[in-house]
C-alpha cells in the first residue's frame, strides 16, 4: 500500500482523507495549487518523472493527453464516491433516528398544546407574562408545548436534509462512474436550519453537539458546529438576560416600597 502525503505540510495522510489532520488543507486543493505552481515554474509543459501521471496511466486512470493534474482530479473524485458508499448506511441510520426521534417530539408537543387550549392558546401566551416568570416560563405548559413543536420540527428538517444528501451522494457516485465530475457535497440547508434551531430550543444539545462538530475533519462541518454552539449561547443569554431583568426589578420595586412605607406612616 502506498503512503500519501499532504500537499501542503507533508504529513502521512490517508488515502480516504479529503483534508489533512495536521494542517487542516484541503488535500485536493493543494495538490491542484502544488501541480499549478510546478507547471508555471516549467513553462506550463508536464513534469519530468511525475510518479502520480505514470502511475495513474500505468493503471489505465489517465487517458491520452491527460495531465497529471487531471489524473489527481479523476482520482479525487473516485476517493470521494467511495467514502461518500461507505456514508450510506450512516446516512440512512440518521435518518431514521431524526424521523423517528422528530416525528415521535412532534406529535407530542402538539398534543401538549391541544390540551393547554390549542392555538388560542397559543396567541394568548405573552412576551411581557413569559419575560415576567423568569424560569417559571418552563412549567407554562403552552410555553413547552411550543419549545416540542420546535425540536420535533427541527428533527424533521434534519432528516429531510439527510435525504437529500443521500440522493445527491447517489447522483454523485454515478457521475464518477460516468467519468464526469461529480457535483459537489456537502451539509444540506435543511440540516443547517434544523440544527440551529435545536440548538436555541435545547441549549444543552447545542452545546455538546456543537463541540463535537469543531473537532470534525473538514471545514464546513467546524462552521456547523461553531454555529451551533453560538445559537445555544445566544438562547442561554436570553434566558439569563430575562433573569436580571427580573431582578433589578424586583429590587427596584422592593426599595420603592421601603421608601413609601415612613410616609404612609407619618400620615
Amino acid at each position: 500500500m502506498g503512503i500519501y502525503i499532504c500537499p501542503n505540510c507533508g504529513a502521512v495522510v490517508q488515502q480516504s482523507d479529503t483534508n489533512c489532520m495536521e494542517c487542516g488543507a484541503n488535500i485536493a486543493d493543494a495538490e491542484r495549487e502544488l501541480t499549478h505552481r510546478a507547471k508555471q515554474e516549467r513553462g506550463g509543459g508536464p513534469m519530468v518523472g511525475d510518479v502520480t501521471a505514470v502511475q495513474g496511466a500505468a493503471a489505465g486512470m489517465a487517458e491520452a493527453g491527460e495531465t497529471s493534474e487531471k489524473v489527481r482530479l479523476k482520482e479525487f473524485d473516485k476517493q470521494l464516491a467511495r467514502k461518500l458508499a461507505r456514508e450510506r448506511a450512516a446516512v440512512v441510520v440518521t435518518v431514521v433516528i431524526a424521523l423517528i426521534v422528530g416525528g415521535v417530539i412532534f406529535v407530542l408537543g402538539l398534543g401538549a398544546l391541544g390540551k393547554a387550549g390549542g392555538m388560542e392558546a397559543l396567541k394568548a401566551l405573552s412576551y411581557g407574562e413569559l419575560r415576567d416568570k423568569g424560569l417559571g416560563a418552563f412549567a407554562d405548559q403552552t410555553f413547552m408545548a411550543t419549545l416540542m413543536i420546535l425540536l420535533g420540527l427541527a428533527g424533521l428538517l434534519c432528516a429531510a436534509g439527510q435525504i437529500h444528501r443521500f440522493v445527491v451522494g447517489q447522483k454523485a457516485i454515478a457521475q464518477v462512474k460516468r467519468g464526469e465530475r461529480p457535483d459537489v457535497i456537502g451539509i444540506s440547508p435543511l440540516t443547517w436550519y434544523g440544527l440551529l434551531i435545536a440548538s436555541f430550543v435545547c441549549a444543552p444539545l447545542g452545546i455538546i453537539l456543537g463541540i463535537v462538530f469543531k473537532f470534525g475533519q473538514d471545514e464546513e462541518t467546524r462552521r456547523l458546529g461553531g454555529s451551533m454552539v453560538t445559537s445555544a449561547v445566544i438562547a442561554v443569554a436570553v434566558v439569563a438576560a430575562h433573569l436580571i431583568w427580573n431582578a433589578v426589578a424586583g429590587f427596584a420595586t422592593q426599595a420603592g416600597a421601603t421608601t413609601n412605607t415612613p410616609a404612609s406612616a407619618g400620615k
